[in-house]
Formats: structure tokens, sequence, C-alpha cells
């Protein structure tokens, strides 16, 4: 595999890994009736993402130093290149991402304070690396780049424990978990789309031109956001209704259609992994 693409495809696990252990702890401190009928599996969830972290971060600087000595072994691991990757902002959130992994797998959902702690800062180790920290106003950038991706965890990261919610869960849990989570996330999505905005707006200077790379590989991302917020918007008008009156047919719909998401969901974070290895200025 190229090195450009091993760049994205590892970037991109990066982003899942973040989104189902910081979602999940998350979803288990917004919905804790419903995480007492799926420990199991929102522990499996956080597991899984705490060890895409923990293993593929050593991947990621394997592949940066190797990068900047243009394939050379010898020279990427040489003594005056060995820890460059801890120099820049890519490799101190990688370093941050990976403890907060480790919080997370060490306290095992036992205490809220230290997984919630552990969350918030494997979210905004991302605030210290990429476009939001070149040119100007870096901390308003990062605060942006925190409110959207907390909002994008809290999303996302709850899209598998409501496939099992609706699975495994009594029909009154699932209704009411359902119904609470349809009533936050248009809130939650709605300050995510602004935030995101925004931040889009900060990276840009505001002027829209679809010649950039950049911009032009942003507006197909945003295809896909838009069908996912459609997909979105229909379990909560029209699926979400029918568990109150059919819950087994509902359930079944819900199901399938969190499905959807979560396949949609999987082709924006590639998309985004793609978009940040070009420059917004360029």
């Amino acid at each position: 595999m190229e090195p450009d693409r091993l760049a994205i495809v590892l970037r991109a696990l990066i982003y899942v890994g973040c989104i189902a252990s910081a979602g999940g702890v998350l979803f288990w401190l917004s919905f804790p009736a419903a995480a007492r009928h799926l420990e199991g599996s929102l522990k499996r969830q956080i597991l899984v993402g705490c060890w895409l972290i923990l293993l593929l971060e050593p991947l990621r600087y394997l592949a940066f130093q190797l990068t900047a000595a243009e394939g050379d072994w010898s020279a990427a691991f040489a003594p005056d290149m060995r820890w460059m990757a801890m120099e820049t902002g890519f490799g101190k959130a990688a370093v941050v991402r990976a403890i907060a992994a480790a919080a997370m797998l060490a306290t095992k959902l036992r205490w809220r304070g230290v997984s919630l702690a552990a969350a918030v800062t494997m979210v905004a180790s991302f605030a210290t690396e990429g476009h939001t920290v070149n040119g100007g106003s870096p901390t308003a950038r990062g605060a942006l780049l925190l409110v959207h991706l907390a909002a994008i965890c809290w999303w996302l990261g709850a899209l598998y424990p409501l496939l099992v919610t609706l699975r495994q869960a009594p029909p009154e849990v699932g209704t009411v978990t359902i119904q609470t989570f349809g009533r936050r996330a248009v809130w939650i999505v709605g300050a995510l789309l602004i935030a995101g905005a925004l931040l889009l707006i900060s990276l840009t200077g505001g002027q829209l031109n679809l010649d950039n790379d950049y911009q032009q590989r942003f507006a197909r991302k945003l295809i896909l956001v838009a069908i996912l917020l459609a997909v979105a918007a229909w379990n909560k008008l029209q699926l979400t209704p029918l568990l109150a009156t059919d819950y087994e047919a509902g359930a079944r719909k819900l199901r399938r259609s969190i499905k959807g998401e979560i396949a949609i969901a999987a082709m924006i974070l590639a998309a985004t992994a793609w978009i940040i290895t070009v420059s917004p200025h360029a």
C-alpha cells in the first residue's frame, strides 16, 4: 500500500477507535438505564476502540518516520531522527490518545470521573494537531473542534449501543432510550453542525473556491453528511414513533436503518482522513 493511502487508512481507524471508546463512555454516562442491559457489549466496544488506538498509533509513528526519511529504514530510526515524530503535534496527540485509552482500559467503567476525563482528553487531543493549529486563532479553532468532535463521538459512538439496546433490552427501556436519544440529538447534532461550519469558515477564510482540492474533497464529504442526516431524521420522525405502537416492527426497521447509518458514518470518517492530507490553502 502506498504511504499516503496507508496514512489515510490508519487515520480513519484512529477515528473509529476514538469514537468507539470515547463515544462508548459518553453513552454509558448519558443512558445509564440502557447501559445496564448491555454492559458487556458496551465494554467490548470501548475495549476494541482503546486497543485500536494503542496498536495503530505506533504504526502511524513508523509510517511518519519512514515518510520523513523517504522510505529509508536506517535513516528513519537513526539517533538524530528516532524521536522526530514526538516533536510534532501529531506525535504529542498520539501519546495523549494512548494514555487516555490506557486509562479507560484500566478503569473499565468503574469510575465515572476518570472515564469521562479520559474520553474528553482523547477528543481534545485532536485540537493539538492538523490544520487547526496552523494560522490564526488556534485557541478558538481548538474549542470549535472540541465541540464538533465531542458531538460526533456522542452521536456515532451511540449507534452500536442503540442497535444492541433494541435487540437485548426490554421494550420499555428500548423505547425510552431511543426517544431520549432523538430529543438530545437535535441539540447535539445542531451544535456539531454549527461548530463544524464555523471551523470550516475559519480554515478557508470564508472563501468558496471549488478549484481548491481541499474544498472539493470537503464538498464530497458534505454529500455523505447530508445523507446521514436524512437517515437520522427518518429514524426520529418515522421509525421512533412506531416503537410505541408496534415495538417489534419498529425495532426491526430501526436496527436495519441504524446499520445503514453506521455504514455511511464509516465512509464519512474515511473521507475526513482523506481530506486532511491536503491543505485548505493549497
